[in-house]
């Protein structure tokens, strides 16, 4: 038997016709007949009785017919799988990214991906970006943004955006309405420090002391998050990247440039061993736009 059969037959038991059936598949009436006599010669026994212009089923075609209906179902169910894998409206996806872009950013950007793509189901997860490159190496995931360049052989880096620290100032303090704050405008003042495992602490440190800076540093902190909570506190004044501030409704804190210019790269890291997968791209690729159109709007809110 072969699938013009089955569908002949599927046909002829839906309608009770071989007349109608021929209809249905825009097919002449005898090549209908024909096809149903097929079957029956290749199932070895009789599927209708006729009953003037209608097709009696027998009792083994209906038996035959709730299997080939499953049988066409799955066919169908196969021929939407494949349709949403070519329009990218189904799939699975693993995305991780350093602790504040994957709380402030990331999941904005993927509700807006998901609203065209119900059917696309996303495992997000939050780590530093040294074991976030090696999450991507083997494969734990499928792709991360780091502000890390990818070091490992198995990983490509992609660079998305450079990112410029700025400094955030407790409301009511004598440098708030600055647009500009430089290092040694901080000689003594009361600081919010980054820990030693936050990376960019030692470019940080590495400014204050070729400026001659000493701050005051009480409290220090693993996470730019948790910085801009101490410094709406009024406890100092911290220098952090800008994806932290990012729409920070309600935050007792100005957002100051800050020089000199200290500037952090956003990479993309994906691995060289994955078998390809498109949803994968076109996942990246609206990702990154999404990235480079909020650091314009947070520039263009710094400079307001």
């Amino acid at each position: 038997m072969n699938v013009r059969q089955l569908e002949s037959f599927q046909a002829v038991m839906n309608t009770g016709s071989l007349t109608a059936a021929a209809g249905v598949l825009g097919v002449s009436q005898p090549a209908i007949s024909q096809l149903i006599a097929q079957l029956e010669r290749s199932c070895g026994f009789l599927l209708f009785t006729r009953a003037g212009t209608r097709m009696r089923p027998t009792r083994e075609a209906e038996v035959l017919f709730a299997e080939v209906q499953r049988m066409f179902i799955g066919v169908g169910r196969v021929a939407n799988v494949a349709k949403a894998l070519r329009d990218q409206t189904w799939g699975a996806l693993s995305v991780a990214s350093f602790p504040v872009l994957t709380r402030r950013v990331l999941p904005s950007i993927v509700t807006q991906f998901c609203v065209e793509r119900p059917d696309v189901k996303f495992s997000i997860e939050s780590m530093r970006s040294r074991s976030l490159i090696d999450a991507v190496a083997t494969q734990q995931v499928d792709l991360g943004f780091s502000v890390l360049p990818g070091d490992r052989p198995e990983v490509e880096s992609t660079h998305v955006c450079t990112l410029r620290a700025v400094c955030i100032i407790p409301n009511g303090h004598r440098l708030a309405r600055r647009k500009l704050v430089r290092a040694k405008d901080l000689d003594k003042e009361p600081f919010v420090a980054l820990g030693p495992q936050d990376h960019s602490r030692f470019m940080i440190d590495k400014i204050f002391e070729e400026a001659d800076v000493e701050r005051l540093i009480q409290i220090e902190v693993g996470q730019s998050e948790t910085a801009c909570a101490f410094v709406a506190n009024g406890v100092g004044v911290a220098v952090v990247d800008p994806i932290s501030v990012y729409n920070n409704l309600g935050a007792q804190f100005s957002v100051c440039a800050f020089e000199p210019r200290l500037e952090f790269d956003l990479s993309l890291i994906r691995s060289k061993n994955a078998r390809p997968f498109a949803l994968i791209e076109t996942f990246s690729a609206y990702a990154c736009e999404q990235i480079l159109k909020l650091k314009d709007e947070a520039i263009d809110t710094l400079h307001r």
